[in-house]
Parts: C-alpha cells; structure tokens; sequence
C-alpha cells in the first residue's frame, strides 16, 4: 500500500516526537560513568535531553516548511556534492588494490601508508614526503622515543638558581622577530628536520585525517611542481605528517593544519623558518621571492593601463623609466664588480660542477635502479673534456675529476651519498694543507686582501668552500649557480681553443673539435641542469644551430697559428660568448615586461659583456651592436685564463712531441705555420705517433700468437680426451 503525503508528514512527526522521547529518556535515565558522578552531570544530561526534545519538536512544526523547499535543497545538495567529487581528496588509499598496485618507493606498510598523504602517489613525486626510518622502525616495533623520557626526566630535576649573566643568555637564545623563533632542541635527533644546507627548503606541516589537508594537497603539489621547473637555485619541497613526527611538529610549534614553513639556503633549521601561507595559499613567484630564489622567467605580454588620468599617467611612467635605469645600473654593477679574480671564477666553477652532479647523476634510474646510460655517456664526455681544456694549474683536474672518472669507469658511482663523499673528501683534503685559498682555486699568487691582520681562520674558510662568492651571488646566495656554471664553459671553451692542450686531448684520445666540444656541453646542460625553463631555452637554441654553430663549428683540428690570430680557433669561445650575451639581453627583457614596460636601450646596452668600461676596443660603435672578433677573444681569454699554467711531465712530453712536429712543417710566406687539417677520427702523424702505432701493432702481433698458441694446444687436449673416452666406451660392450 502507497503511503500519501499527507500520511508521511504525519509519520514524520510521530518519528520525530519519538526520537526526542527516546532522548530524554536516555539523557535521564543514562547511569553515571562512576559512582563519584555528581549531580551537575545528571542536570547537564537533563538540559541535553529537553534541547533534543525542543529541536524535535521545531523540527517537526517545520515539517511542511521543509517539503515546500525540498526540491531547492536537493538541488542544492547535489551542486555540492559535484564540487565535492571534483575536489575529491585521494586519500585513504583503497585497500581494493595491493600494495604492489600502488608507488610506495619505501616500501611502506598499509597502516603507514594511511598515515602519509604524498609517499603512495606518483603524481605527487614533486613533494618530498618527510620519512625517518628510525622513526619508522620504532612505530613497527611497537616502540616510543625513548628521548622524550630523558627529557621529561630532565624536565622533573629540580632547578638550580641561575646567575643574572645565564637568565640573559637564556632569554637571548629564544628571541622572537614575530614570525621566526629561535627552536631549542632538548631532546633527541627525530625530534627536528634533518635537511641538507645545500638547498633551500619549504615544508607543509599536516595532518592526514585533515580534510583541508587532504584538498590542499593537489594544490600544493602543482606549486612544486612548477617552482621546481623553474627555480634555478637549489630548493627542495617537503611534506611532514604531523601523526607520525608529532615531536618535530610540537618542536617548530605547529599548531594548525596545513602549515608552510620555508628555510633559505644554507639557513639553520634551529630557527622556525619563515611562515608561508599565513596570509594566503602560496604562489611559485611569492615562494621564489620569500627565499630568494633566483627563478627563471617565461615571456609575458604588455596590458594596457587604461588610465584616464594624464597626471596618474605621467607618474607611472616615471616609475617605471626609473625602474629601467635601476636594472641598468644593476647589471652594470654586476658585470664590473670588484674584485674579480681568476680565484673566484675557478671557485665558484669548481661549486657549480659539483652541485650539478651531485645533484642530477641519480635523478632518473632504470627499471633495474641503475644509472640512465645516455646520463652516464654524457658525465664521463664532460669529465673527459674537464681533463684536457682546462688549466694544468687547476688541483681540481688532479683531484675531484680524475676520482670522479675512475669511479665511473669501474661503476663505483652507486648513489647520490657516494658522489656527496667523493666532494667532501677533495674538500676536506684541501683544508687540511692549511691553505687560504678556497677550495678549486687555480692560481696561488693571486690571493687577494682578505681584511684579516693574522688571515682568516681555516673554520670559516671551511664554510666558504661550500658558498659561491660574492662576484656571482651578488650577495643573494641561490644566485650563484647558473653564474658559476657559465665560468665553466668559457673556461672549456677557452682551453679547448689552445693548440697544446687540443693536442693533449688528441693524444689521450677526446674529441677535441669545436664541434665536439659544443656537443659535450649540450649533453652536459641536457641532463645536468635542474632548471627546466633554462635547459629547455638552451636545448632550443643549439638544435635549431643557435647563432649559425652548424657552419661556425668544425668537426676537425686546426694546427694554425697560436697568437690568438686563427679565426677558427676563436669562433668556439665567441659563438658561447654571444649565446651569453643573447641569454642576458632576454632575462632583461622579460623582467621589463613583467614590470608591464618595454625593455630600454640602456638595459640592452648594460646587459652586454665585457661593459665598454672593461674593454673600450672590444666594440667598434656606440650601441655596441658590432666587435671585434680578436679583441673580444683576447679580453674573454685574460679573463678566464689563469696568467701562470704549471704543467705536468705528461702534458710537457705531448708538447714536446707537437713542437717536433711543427719544426717539420714548412713556413708559408707570412711566417705562420701552414694550416694542415687533421680528421679526429685519425691517428697523430707525430713521431710520438707512429712510436705508439709500432708498440700497438707489437703488442697485438704478441697476443696473435699466444692466441694461436693457446688453441692449439687446446685442440690436442681435446682429441687426447676424446680418445680416452671412446676406448673405454668400447670396453663397456
């Protein structure tokens, strides 16, 4: 039988004065939880009870209020449920599926797994999530941190009185500017972040039962994603359950979920870093501009203004004509900073290569967790080109790259704490000896003025082996990546275009082309530089034969003149020196636009390398749009090459056999060599030379003939076996 409306309505009612019956009935009736319950907890049930009595009866007398609204709240109901599935949190992992179906890199059981919001995903591969396997370990065995027992004990030890001098250092040691604390670590190591100096670092503290939480991840992810494509300073995102590190959460003081916490480079994390989101949602430029990141910039368009206004008109363009100078200046402060040494390039070279490898060497593996091979081929290239084109006098090339290439060689490479050892144990090398300089200096008698009477003491120099200095920060510290890696290639490209050193190459058995040479730093910024927005702009240039390389290069070796007068010999360090100064002339456009106002001549003019100040002959017209080729390739050369280049027996063993080589080449009629060009792929026609094709053709005639020795005398062995083996097999018939 159908029920009516008017039927259901009535239904409802008697249901609703039925439950507030019930209600009361068990708010008066409930027996106290203890026998001590006092009467104020049966007044409290009694008052519960009528309130759920009074909203039954509302409710009921708002029965056909309700029905007159039903079909709007359904509605309503289902819009919100749409938005709800559209922002649909992924979390619990479903327990349909397996552990094998989902990431879990850690191997992470399901109960952990719940506990975690970022580690069973791919997708979410951009944040860190935050695992101390101590930590881990503890909760599997059922354990707790036995640190916060020492504490509380330590805790409960009655006070001695403390002197005025102590309670000051006290209060001193917890200041607080209003966003950042000083963090006192009492207790033990699980109990505050453990991250790397090398990085800057953002960190969301959060709960996974959190619903915002939940929701925000996406959100959270996407910024990561896109900070970390950009970014082309070193910056790690993380993501701290604060269920599992409740000690770390409680350490930092964190008191609602999600929380953002950020450390600049090199920052201690015993200071609360800086607070995030505690305005809005982060963005990618405000992260990049709160830690100081140097990010890389996409084009954008110009908007129109649309001020009616001819006085507001002229002060914005004001502003912004003076917002013009300012880079202007800026950059040619940059440019002629003081003091510059070949010390410091070297240094800050020496920085670059190793954040660079370290870095990205195990950033892809293969499905057997071994090293990408085209990654590899592309390192063990650039180290090969590190041991010919750069400067004898670099301790660098005899340490640090030579280890580095016979690790790769025997594949001792296993991880990323593998290559952290082999840098830190050059370094710590090189601060042992008591030296000044900074570790990968290249020339001792240019130690400048260090503002130290009795020098600088060798902790602090130890620290300063790790930063970049200040003629490529700029004093912004997560600047002086890109500044150093630059330093590199137009110290190779420098190197590689002095003929003793492309002979040494030629004899040790490198590429030593132009060609080839550009090759192995296209291959080196394609899997080595973090910077996804720059690779990409570099990887376009040079395979779309950027600033006409594809002619400009050769593929072979050019034994001309060595004064600097051989065009094909300075066409490989001026081609880079141009993509340079192309690169510079963009991000000062794109930081115009993004001002919305159209890059001026002075900042094109400041961009430019060297300033007219620095090198008056380099250009021949005043917008500098026009130079001169051996002038720019001499300037390019005092600055990158050190002014003194001691050399070892084996590099002097190679000259000596070149200068042989060129006493037997006849004068041409201007007193310059004769140019003979010589294919890479083919053997030196050096006496050196032909010295090593006669010990090659003896050694492999001697491994000929042991080779038809040995099977020889394997063949008669073996007829002498067969022959055994039939006799007695004849005797068993």
């Amino acid at each position: 039988m159908t029920m009516g409306k008017s039927d259901q309505d009535a239904a409802s009612n008697a249901s609703n004065d039925n439950d507030a019956q019930t209600a009361v009935a068990d708010a008066t009736e409930a027996p106290p939880s203890s026998e001590n319950a006092d009467s104020e907890t049966k007044t409290d049930a009694v008052a519960a009870g009528e309130e759920a009595k009074d909203e039954a009866s509302n409710a009921g007398a708002g029965a056909s209020d309700s029905n007159a609204g039903k079909e709007e709240k359904e509605a309503t109901e289902n819009a919100e449920h749409d938005h709800d599935n559209e922002a649909e949190p992924t979390y619990p992992p479903s327990k349909d599926v397996t552990l094998e179906d989902v990431w879990n890199p850690r191997n992470l059981t399901w109960d952990e797994l719940e506990m975690h919001l970022y580690e069973w995903e791919e997708e979410a591969a951009s944040v860190n999530e935050y695992l101390d396997m101590r930590v881990i370990e503890k909760m599997r065995n059922g354990g707790h941190d036995d640190w916060d027992e020492d504490s509380e004990d330590e805790e409960e030890e009655e006070e001695k009185p403390k002197g005025w001098m102590s309670r000051f250092k006290e209060k001193a040691a917890h200041y607080d500017d209003g966003r950042r604390t000083k963090v006192e670590f009492k207790k033990g190591p699980t109990h505050y972040l453990n991250l790397t100096d090398d990085a800057a670092h953002v960190v969301e503290f959060y709960a996974p039962w959190c619903p915002h939480c939940q929701h925000y991840k996406w959100d959270y992810v996407e910024v990561a994603a896109e900070v970390t494509r950009r970014s082309i300073s070193p910056v790690q995102f993380h993501a701290v359950s604060c269920d599992v590190y409740f000690h770390i959460c409680r350490t930092y003081e964190i008191s609602g979920y999600p929380l953002i916490l950020g450390w600049k480079q090199g920052e201690s994390k015993a200071v609360r870093g800086i607070e995030m989101n505690a305005e809005d949602d982060i963005e990618p430029d405000m992260v990049g501009e709160m830690l100081g990141l140097d990010m890389a910039h996409e084009e954008v368009e110009l908007f129109d203004w649309d001020i009616e206004d001819e006085e507001a008109k002229e002060k914005i363009m004001k502003k912004l004509t003076e917002q013009g100078h300012k880079a202007a200046a800026k950059m040619l402060s940059w440019h002629e900073h003081e003091p510059h040494t070949h010390n410091d390039r070297y240094h800050n070279a020496a920085l670059s290569l190793a954040f660079a490898v370290k870095s990205q060497l195990f950033q892809t593996l293969t499905a057997d967790g071994k090293l990408e091979p085209k990654r590899k081929r592309a390192l063990v290239d650039f180290l090969n080109l590190l041991e010919w084109a750069t400067p004898q006098s670099w301790k660098l090339r005899t340490s640090l790259i030579k280890e580095l290439q016979w690790k790769m060689d025997a594949n001792a490479v296993k991880d990323r704490g593998a290559v952290e050892s082999l840098i830190d144990g050059d370094m710590n090398r090189h601060r042992s000896v008591g030296t000044e300089d900074l570790w990968g200096f290249v020339d001792a008698s240019e130690r400048g003025w260090t503002g130290k009477v009795f020098g600088q003491p060798q902790e602090q120099l130890a620290k300063d082996d790790k930063h970049w200095t200040k003629t490529c920060t700029h004093s912004q510290p997560a600047k002086g990546f890109t500044c150093g890696l630059w330093n590199l290639f137009h110290i190779l490209t420098i190197g590689s275009s002095k003929p003793e050193h492309e002979m040494y190459g030629f004899h040790r058995g490198y590429f030593v082309s132009p060609h080839h040479v550009a090759e192995t730093v296209r291959n080196f910024v394609a899997y080595f530089f973090s910077c996804d927005v720059c690779r990409t702009n570099f990887l376009g240039m040079y395979d779309n034969c950027g600033h006409d390389h594809c002619n400009r290069l050769t593929s072979e070796i050019t034994m001309g003149p060595t004064d600097g007068s051989d065009p094909v010999r300075m066409e490989l360090a001026l081609w880079l020196w141009e993509v340079h100064n192309s690169v510079n002339a963009r991000l000062m456009k794109e930081a115009a636009l993004r001002q919305n106002r159209e890059v001026t001549h002075e900042e094109t003019v400041a961009s430019k390398f060297p300033t007219k100040k620095m090198c008056p002959d380099c250009w021949l017209d005043a917008n500098m749009t026009k130079w001169d080729n051996a002038t720019v390739f001499r300037f390019i050369d005092d600055w990158y090459w050190p002014n003194d280049e001691p050399a070892d027996e084996q590099f002097k063993s190679v000259i000596a056999g070149k200068a042989e080589l060129e006493e037997e080449m006849p004068i041409g009629v201007d007193g310059g060599f004769r140019r003979e060009t010589v294919k890479s792929s083919m053997f030196p026609s050096s006496r050196l030379g032909m010295g090593f094709a006669s010990l090659f053709c003896l050694i492999a005639f001697s491994l000929l003939v042991v080779a038809t020795a040995q099977q020889k005398r394997r063949e008669r062995r073996k007829k002498f076996v067969d022959s055994r083996f039939v006799k007695k097999k004849q005797g068993c018939f």
